[in-house]
């Protein structure tokens, strides 16, 4: 079984959970297929992973104009294949992951509690590597979880539903005018001021994100610069900041300089007692930051959930690099969220067992049916169709234990939906009691003894 995918390869709406019931295709019509997208979800993902590694049956690859094999064409300085988690694009600069850190990726609560709430409702088995392809698919459906070794940081980690985390307090503090919340701590002004004296002939520029800077001989250019690495580009090394900046030598551009270095932005606080004091810098922002709010805004922890979703610039370097690392590999390989989604469903009370080799969860542990058991005719004659057929559909059961085919007008519909409906009612106690398996794609086994669906 091909056990790799990639986030974006299928739209898996949540919704597509619910409003599934038993019985023939056309007795649901406009219903949703709901969890039986997972089945499709998982060979969509297969499908796009020979496309992403080019690699055939026959174990031959496609190779470009080159010569190269798909994995070959992007890598880094390092020599590791590293993707953006999220657009799937080449990472060149990759920040080192912060040490003293065990980090692991799970499956977010509310992506367990559907899973529990519509397999107990549906009745279905499914197999845990395509739920884990599921969880993968989107990133609001997994959590990190950092926790601090004996030697490691201790992380600062938001209150706030921003999810913003650090491991110095330098680096929340360079956060701080752009987070969210900023706006309810400070309000800013603009007061004019004497405008900077000197022969200024060209203007830095940040080609990155097109920020002015201002004159290099202007005495205020080097705290400009560096303030402005701290907010927007602390990811990246200094130098490769320093290399981006460009010089704008247009008189006109040396006047608009001029005209906005005469408006000085200041700040004043929220609080209703200090509302008339100005701060006239960051610096002195950042220090009534620490001094009123800090403790407010950030909490000292050893281990923290952050969400999948979490924007990576809310993030320290080094933990976004955890997050980079990890959120690839585990769309590479979803089976490794499988230890922790057999935690997490075990907590929901759901059943997890191994049939042929694979884990599943489902409405119960299969089991064989006890030695002496006496059913009814008609759950026997289910219990022995399954034994004899197993892998076939179970419209194909109720069609053939009823005697009703499955019709095309809606005579025949209805009357064969008359027919199935008391099989259906056995079928669900006998999945309960784990004597029979329905899988995700409406497949019955006799799971004591018979082969396991093919990948």
């Amino acid at each position: 079984m091909d056990e790799s995918t990639q986030e974006g390869t299928v739209a898996f709406d949540l919704s597509e959970l619910t409003d599934f019931q038993f019985g023939p295709d056309w007795a649901r019509a406009g219903e949703s297929a709901s969890l039986t997208r997972t089945v499709e979800l998982a060979q969509h993902a297969r499908n796009r992973e020979k496309e992403r590694t080019g690699k055939h049956r026959d174990g031959t690859h496609n190779r470009d104009e080159r010569g190269r094999r798909p994995e070959q064409r992007f890598r880094n300085e390092r020599g590791t294949q590293v993707r953006h988690p999220r657009l799937g694009a080449p990472l060149r600069h990759l920040p080192e992951p912060a040490e003293g850190l065990r980090v692991e990726v799970r499956p977010s609560d509310a992506i367990l509690t559907i899973f529990a709430t519509e397999i107990q409702r549906q009745k279905r088995a499914h197999s845990l590597l395509d739920l884990a392809r599921v969880v993968m698919a989107k990133s609001d459906r997994y959590d990190f979880v950092f926790m601090k070794q004996e030697s490691g940081p201790t992380l600062i980690h938001s209150k706030r539903e921003d999810g913003s985390c650090w491991l110095t307090q330098a680096e929340a503090l360079a956060y701080l005018n752009q987070a969210p919340w900023f706006g309810e701590l400070y309000t800013t002004d603009q007061v004019q001021v004497e405008p900077p004296k000197g022969s200024f002939t060209g203007i830095a520029v940040c080609s990155l994100g097109k920020e002015v800077i201002g004159p290099v001989n202007w005495h205020g250019y080097q705290p400009a610069l560096t303030q402005l690495y701290k907010t927007k580009y602390s990811s990246m090394s200094m130098g490769a900041f320093r290399a981006a900046i460009t010089v704008n030598k247009e008189e006109e551009a040396v006047k608009q300089w001029l005209a906005e270095a005469s408006m000085r932005t200041v700040w004043h606080p929220t609080r209703e007692a200090d509302q008339d004091k100005q701060l006239g810098s960051m610096k002195e922002v950042e220090d009534d930051f620490l001094e009123h709010h800090f403790a407010d805004i950030y909490e000292t922890v050893e281990k923290v959930f952050i969400n999948g979703a979490v924007s990576l610039k809310n993030l320290s370097p080094g933990l976004a690099a955890h997050v980079s690392i990890l959120s690839g590999k585990h769309r590479r390989n979803p089976q490794m969220l499988i230890p922790n989604l057999c935690h997490g469903l075990a907590r929901h009370h759901m059943p997890i067992y191994k049939w042929h080799g694979r884990h599943y969860t489902g409405p119960s542990r299969i089991r064989a049916v006890p030695e002496g058991t006496v059913l009814a005719d008609r759950m026997q004659g289910i219990l022995n169709w399954s034994k004899q057929n197993s892998g076939k559909k179970v419209d194909v059961m109720f069609a053939e234990l009823s005697g009703v085919p499955i019709g095309t007008d809606e005579a025949s519909k209805q009357a064969a939906a008359d027919a199935y409906a008391p099989y259906t009612a056995d079928m669900i106690w006998l999945m309960e009691q784990g004597f029979i398996l329905v899988t995700n794609d409406n497949s019955v086994w006799f799971p004591k003894g018979e082969a396991a669906p093919q990948a």
